[in-house]
């Protein structure tokens, strides 16, 4: 009994030890999350880690599209009016922008809720909605 004992505390101690180093370096919080199907089936997460905020993942048809690094300017807005409330996170590097929105309306007595991903590369522009399981928590960040 007290070697079983002494031996889960062997084993457990370790793994105590590294994640609270992972934590001390840093937690990774999603901000963002969209997969959709249609055009074309994508998978788009981003995070914020510290202050900044990465494109953690963007893929089409399961192939990188961007690297985060690419971005230099990322853009925070917020736009409302009665009955309406958008929010938006913007990527920017010269001739390529991702921009990925948190829209929901009341009007008209019908209410929408949609969370979706902009791509603009090259002229370029392809639009998607993403799907039920969608993550925003844009609105809880403050426009920069």
């Amino acid at each position: 009994m007290i070697k079983s004992n002494l031996g889960k505390l062997v084993l457990t101690t370790p793994l105590f030890f590294i994640a609270s180093c992972n934590a001390a370096q840093g937690t990774s919080q999603v901000i963002f999350k969209c997969n959709a199907d249609v055009p074309t089936p994508i998978e788009l997460i981003i995070s914020k880690v510290g202050n900044k905020f990465h494109l953690a993942k963007f893929t089409i048809n399961a192939a990188t599209v961007i690297d985060s690094a690419d971005f230099k300017a990322v853009e925070k807005s917020s736009y409302h009016r009665f009955l309406v409330t958008e929010h938006s996170l913007t990527f920017n590097e010269g001739e390529s922008e991702v921009i990925v929105s948190d829209y929901y309306s009341e009007e008209l007595d019908t209410v929408t809720k949609e969370k979706t991903v902009t791509l603009q590369k090259n002229e370029i522009k392809k639009y998607w909605v993403c799907d039920s399981t969608a993550i925003s928590k844009l609105a809880s960040i403050e426009d920069f």
